[in-house]
């Protein structure tokens, strides 16, 4: 965080705080809201008649009105602060009773906003004050409309008055940049898959009918004076080069069975249109079965491919003329996309699942305009989670000498008792719930994790990590939890498992809970990696998490004496520590 922005939090929750001891003296009657703080009733918890209710510990309706607030107030120039407990017309204080962390995340996960949550207290009552800073780029509310506070309200603001604003205020972003080129200069095929992307995803905040150039001044591609911002210019008009290319192997290293570059000419836009056609021919599709009602999956999902290509495109340096080159290896179902320039903004391969950042605010968010990607930085989030979905492991994202960044996507036939598996989930919005995917892409690998390996899996602080788990630990499989806490890990449950070991009938038999077994080798494994995080383990815990019979549990623990184990202890008190 930058110290312009701490100090602009320090001066927020400084006039808050000032606010409540007026309130909390009886004041409050003599002060009026001003444009960057506001105070609100928690929604959702008056009944009938308008009597006041019990508050409880998760609001829904009161998190939705909040996440709108929220992202008005990130839209305005220098950000605000909200202030929940207190009626704003007779500055009466309810207080709320609402857990921090999961307004918080369910905030987040609203419109992509984390505002730092306070608790403070106010004639007795909790209130919270929830500090928002200025965005960098427009915040969609849960609607889709972009809102700024003005005085005290919050109102419609379009995107290119959003960015004229924010390119005076802020710091320079070159492809929010006016040009000389006009909307004359667009090419009508980019205009036409920019209006059929908004059409075919839902775009209802610019409406069908409008000219091509309130059309392009809607989706903030033009400026109020009628010129191409640089984003606009890169993705609508002419390219003088290809700004793409996509290579096809056989195999790694092995024949070029073909190679295309785009014709100058071409704009962006369009240059990824050809790119999708290509990817949709190599990219075989692959029967499920009668069971599932899509009948057919590609190799790598096409969510996943979009989303990759796109990064690739929207987070590169635009300073550099090497296209972004995207490579198909055939018979490994692989797809490669490397962008120049390294990561930026903090991001790396440690972060890039939970961090955001855009080296570009103003043309990702055109992107976001178009609908052709959903808020900033989800994208990488519906990777992980359309391929752990089919049964393939999660993407490779890493920086390479030059520098650039490489995304590697290893895709293949579904496998389907994973599919199975992950489809069987309820509740059913867990099944697309990145965060569920990922514990359990971990666990059908490995016989359990920690609270550390979660973390670092998830690539979030422990709060998050054990929100996440809660969440999984409170979804099923039937009427089965599919992942239990045994002691301080989490492991597979057992409905989980059973449907997890039937991917052992297939060509993936290696791949999936091969920790499940009475093969010795395995179990000194499990045993080994029970060690890295526990002092000592008896044959309860063994059997526990690899699902075998204590008597073998205890024969392959008794094994280990003296090599690794020391047994202490006789009969059912017996564990055997570990020798370090």
């Amino acid at each position: 965080m930058t110290d312009e922005l701490m100090e602009r939090r320090g001066e927020l929750l400084a006039q808050v705080r000032k606010y409540l001891q007026i309130i909390d003296e009886g004041k409050a009657l003599h002060i009026g809201e001003l444009e960057c703080v506001d105070f609100k009733e928690e929604a959702g918890r008056r009944g009938a008649g308008g009597i006041l209710q019990p508050g409880e510990k998760q609001n829904q309706v009161a998190a939705t009105k909040l996440a709108d607030e929220v992202a008005c107030m990130a839209n305005t120039p220098g950000g605000g602060a909200l202030v929940l407990g207190i009626e704003d017309k007779t500055w009466q204080v309810l207080g709320t009773e609402l857990d921090l962390e999961w307004l918080r995340y369910r905030i987040y996960s609203a419109v992509d906003v984390a505002p730092h949550v306070h608790e403070e207290t106010v004639r007795g009552q909790r209130v919270l004050v929830l500090l928002v800073a200025e965005a960098s780029e427009p915040v969609e509310n849960t609607s889709n409309q972009i809102r700024w506070r003005v005085a005290d309200n919050c109102v419609p603001v379009d995107r290119s008055e959003w960015w004229a604003t924010r390119n005076q205020r802020r710091g320079f972003d070159e492809m929010a940049s006016p040009t000389r080129a006009t909307p004359a200069d667009v090419r009508p095929a980019a205009l036409e898959m920019a209006r059929s992307s908004l059409l075919e995803n839902g775009g209802a905040d610019v409406p069908a009918d409008v000219s091509d150039l309130e059309f392009l001044h809607l989706i903030g591609a033009a400026t109020p004076e009628g010129q191409l911002t640089q984003a606009a210019k890169l993705l609508f008009t002419s390219s003088s080069a290809s700004l793409l290319t996509l290579t096809v192997f056989d195999v790694h290293g092995g024949e070029v069975e073909s190679f295309h570059e785009f014709r100058r000419g071409l704009s962006l836009l369009e240059q990824i249109g050809e790119v999708e056609k290509l990817m949709e021919v190599v990219n075989r599709n692959n029967v499920l079965g009668s069971n599932f009602a899509e009948g057919r999956v590609r190799d790598i999902p096409l969510r996943a491919v979009r989303e990759a290509v796109l990064n690739g495109v929207i987070h590169r340096d635009w300073n550099s003329t090497i296209p972004t080159e995207i490579v198909w290896i055939r018979f490994d179902s692989t797809l490669v996309v490397k962008s120049p320039g390294g990561f930026s903004g903090g991001i790396s391969e440690n972060n890039i699942l939970s961090d955001r950042f855009a080296r570009y605010p103003a043309l990702a968010d055109l992107f976001r305009a178009l609908h052709l990607v959903d808020k900033q930085g989800i994208g990488v989030d519906r990777m992980y989670q359309s391929m752990i979905a089919l049964g393939h492991r999660p993407p490779n994202i890493q920086q390479n000498v030059g520098p650039s960044v490489t995304c590697t996507l290893i895709g293949g036939r579904p496998v389907v008792p994973i599919v199975q598996l992950i489809r069987a989930i309820e509740p059913e919005p867990r099944q697309t719930d990145y965060r569920v995917a990922v514990i359990l892409d971990q666990l059908l690998h490995r016989p359990f994790i920690t609270i550390s390996a979660a973390m670092a899996s998830l690539q979030t602080d422990r709060m998050s990590a054990e929100v996440a788990l809660r969440a999984v630990t409170s979804s099923t499989i039937g009427s089965k939890p599919l992942v239990v806490q045994y002691k301080d890990v989490w492991i597979l449950g057992v409905g989980a498992r059973t449907m997890a070991k039937k991917s052992k009938d297939t060509i993936h038999a290696a791949k999936f809970v091969d920790y499940l077994t009475t093969d010795r080798q395995s179990l000194r494994n499990t045993i080994r990696l029970w060690g890295e995080t526990h002092e000592d383990i008896t044959s309860g815990d063994l059997a526990e998490i690899t699902g075998i019979s204590r008597p073998t549990a205890s024969t392959a623990l008794g094994e280990l004496v003296d090599d690794l184990l020391v047994l202490v202890g006789k009969g059912r008190t017996s564990r055997y520590q570990y020798l370090r």
